[in-house]
């Protein structure tokens, strides 16, 4: 499928570009349709009900669920071609903690696209590890065994093995779920930071009132796309009852939607 000639000029500019996806699970569509460019060198946050297709939209636009139609570009190219310009960190409940692999390991694993076998182990790839590891708190914990360490801490690891990647675009499914307040702070700190860089970093992310907080890009998924673009536009009452069913309370909407209301339709 190509792209729309309309869409070319923001597609070739954007890190991650999608049209026209849709995923169905037997013969019922789960993500219909959708369209989202996303700005270059921001922190966007995609957000919807429980079900509505987040992360099997983020699946499907890295290949790893398959997808019955729909085009997806990074940095305008197919995704084959610039898979190395692009880290991806999965929900930490998808993963086989009981795999023996020291911490160290596990984060130098993020070279492996990108390095000879012979290279791992050596001096310079474990200053890299520990120097992204350092980034998250967690270079005392180098030699430990991943499946020892708890949920907030394997969290951090996985972050570190994108760091090591210096990614241009950061693609996190879930990155607080199930961590404590310390390592949500610590990792919102370290995802600004890279935002502040230049680097493109888009999550899943559930948590409706650190959405202003900690976002300044959001897509509104609910199996189709609500809207999409900066929070103080977009993270509006219409839009939010439009994403949820009409569910929120209006006591919930007034504190979501503060400090302004604008409601600007971002389609």
């Amino acid at each position: 499928m190509m792209i729309d000639a309309r869409l070319d000029k923001a597609v070739i500019a954007s890190p991650l570009a999608i049209h026209g996806l849709t995923v169905s699970y037997d013969h019922r569509p789960v993500v219909h349709s959708v369209d989202f460019v996303t700005p270059p060198g921001s922190l966007t946050a995609i957000v919807g009900p429980n079900g509505a297709g987040k992360s099997t939209l983020l699946k499907a636009a890295l290949g790893i669920t398959p997808r019955l139609s729909g085009d997806v570009r990074v940095f305008g190219r197919p995704l084959e071609h610039e898979a190395r310009h692009l880290a991806y960190v999965p929900q930490r409940s998808s993963v086989d903690w009981d795999f023996p692999a020291r911490v160290i390991d596990v984060v130098t694993m993020g070279l492996f696209r990108d390095l000879h076998w012979w290279q791992f182990g050596t001096r310079s790839l474990r200053r890299r590890a520990m120097e992204s590891l350092g980034r998250v708190g967690m270079e005392a914990f180098a030699d430990r065994q991943i499946g020892q360490l708890s949920g907030g801490q394997q969290q951090r690891v996985f972050l570190a093995r994108a760091l090591i990647q210096e990614a241009d675009l950061t693609i996190l499914d879930e990155p607080f779920a199930g961590v404590d307040a310390a390592t949500e702070a610590a990792i919102v700190e370290v995802l600004k930071s890279l935002r502040d860089e230049g680097r493109t970093l888009l999550c899943v992310h559930h948590d409706l009132a650190t959405v202003r907080d900690y976002f300044d890009h959001v897509l509104l998924l609910n199996v189709r796309r609500i809207a999409a673009g900066p929070v103080d536009e977009v993270f509006s009452e219409r839009h939010l009852q439009a994403t949820y069913g009409g569910r929120l309370s209006r006591v919930q909407l007034a504190r979501l939607t503060e400090p302004a209301e604008i409601g600007t339709e971002a389609r």
